[in-house]
């Protein structure tokens, strides 16, 4: 080996390059669609927390492109519904798929 710099140099080149690639999710989603389904799952849970019907620590709340999932578990028909409608009230919100099981 003639010149350990730029093996070492191209070596990390490599490795930035794998690890940049392992990072991608999809070419529709940006970073700031990341913060955007953070944004939007966090306003949902907190929502949900606030809200004297919902028990907002039983329900999971996941975002994916403004398309919010609500899963776990809830007491009544009535919590399950009213969890949705808060959701679809966030702005953001695209659309809700309500996975609550009722108990």
């Amino acid at each position: 080996m003639k010149n350990p710099i730029k093996y070492i140099g191209f070596m990390l080149i490599v490795l930035m390059a794998v690890l940049m690639l392992g990072c991608a999710d999809s070419p529709k989603r940006s970073a700031g669609g990341y913060v955007d389904d953070a944004w939007i799952s966090s306003k949902v849970k907190s929502s949900l927390l606030s809200d004297p019907l919902v028990s907002g620590t039983d329900v999971e709340v996941n975002t994916y492109q403004g398309v919010v999932q609500l899963s776990g578990f809830v007491a009544t028909e009535e919590q399950s519904e009213e969890a949705e409608k808060i959701t679809r009230s966030i702005k953001g919100v695209k659309d809700v798929e309500n996975r609550i099981t009722v108990k």
